[in-house]
């Protein structure tokens, strides 16, 4: 099983090539939501669906300005220029990784767009920059490549921590019909993604579980996970579930284990790792009190095992969440000497 943590922290930084006029290919007819099973690899061994258009019109990402940010003069002109408006065009964003070829991910990108208008940018940013966007004739289209993903996307210091490292990485982007995007580590992923919208291929996942797990994906989550056997851990089956963003935050995942007695340790076990963390998060409080709502969000999470599963539940409130992210960007501006 692959990083997903790894391969999330990629799709975040990857998925911001959405803003980059970059995006080419022939334009078939559109498929109908909830249809990116077609161009999942057939390796593909988990899916991380966002639900974009949730989390945009949710109360809590309002309260936080974002809406206005992504509203603001500059954006919109980019957003214009693209024929992309992140608002209202944007619907899902669909993670996952091709486990054969490795450090591989995959973002199936859902939504509804102009071809004519990002196939202009795309023709425009490779006439300025050809050593930057390049064009890839195939077969079945044509696949644009931005390179040096380092020159466009600044890295937090915190990325080099996870192992996550943009230099001399390219991303290569296809417009297989006119509800998706996707964007691939590889080129020859990027002719497989075009093959499969003109009918030439078909998907065939090669992990018999994870068609099941994905139809049990609730659309309504923010955040839905469909994990067969993460962790390589031969106890653990499955995990579903995820967290749901209105004024607050619900967390609700489930982890399947392979009987009863199983799940009962790992509940165990979870437990104990809570206890750690939080008792960590108390000896922090007590030398920056802006930790302090961290206790609430470690004290809110609720665990039990039944019947060979174990429920993992969590309701944030949304003043928690802001009082949180507001201490800790006052001790970042403490820590920097920024007054």
């Amino acid at each position: 099983m692959f990083s997903f943590r790894k391969c999330i922290l990629t799709a975040l930084v990857l998925s911001l090539a959405v803003a980059l006029p970059t995006f080419a290919a022939p334009v078939g007819d559109a498929a109908p939501a909830g249809s990116f099973e077609k161009y999942l690899p057939d390796s593909a061994d988990g899916v991380v669906n966002i639900n974009v258009r949730e989390l945009l019109d949710s109360e809590l990402f309002k309260k936080a300005g974002l809406d206005k940010q992504l509203a603001g003069d500059d954006a919109q002109k980019t957003m214009k220029l693209l024929g992309l408006d992140p608002l209202k065009d944007i619907e899902r964003v669909i993670i996952t990784n091709d486990k054969e070829k490795g450090d591989d991910p995959h973002f199936i990108i859902q939504g509804k767009f102009d071809p004519a208008k990002l196939s202009a940018a795309a023709e425009l940013a490779h006439k300025e920059k050809k050593d930057i966007f390049i064009i890839h004739k195939t077969e079945t289209g044509k696949i644009y490549e931005v390179t040096k993903l380092e020159e466009f996307v600044k890295m937090p210091p915190q990325a080099a921590g996870a192992g996550l490292n943009l230099k001399g990485k390219s991303v290569f982007v296809v417009i297989p019909d006119k509800g998706h995007i996707v964007l691939v580590g590889t080129k020859e992923s990027a002719e497989t993604v075009l093959a499969k919208a003109a009918g030439k291929k078909t998907t065939k996942l090669t992990n018999k579980e994870l068609p099941g797990l994905i139809a049990k994906i609730n659309p309504k989550q923010t955040i839905a996970l469909a994990l067969p056997a993460p962790g390589g851990d031969e106890k653990v089956k499955s995990i579903t579930g995820g967290l749901t963003v209105t004024a607050d935050v619900k967390v609700d995942v489930t982890v399947t284990t392979v009987d009863a007695e199983a799940a009962k340790d790992l509940n165990e076990k979870i437990g104990e790792q809570l206890k750690m963390v939080t008792d960590i998060a108390g000896l922090l409080v007590l030398q920056q009190k802006e930790f302090a709502p961290a206790i609430d969000i470690l004290n809110g999470i609720k665990h039990e095992a039944k019947d060979g599963t174990i429920g993992i539940k969590s309701e944030i409130k949304g003043d928690t969440l802001e009082k949180l992210v507001k201490g800790l960007a006052e001790l970042a501006a403490k820590n920097s000497g920024i007054k």
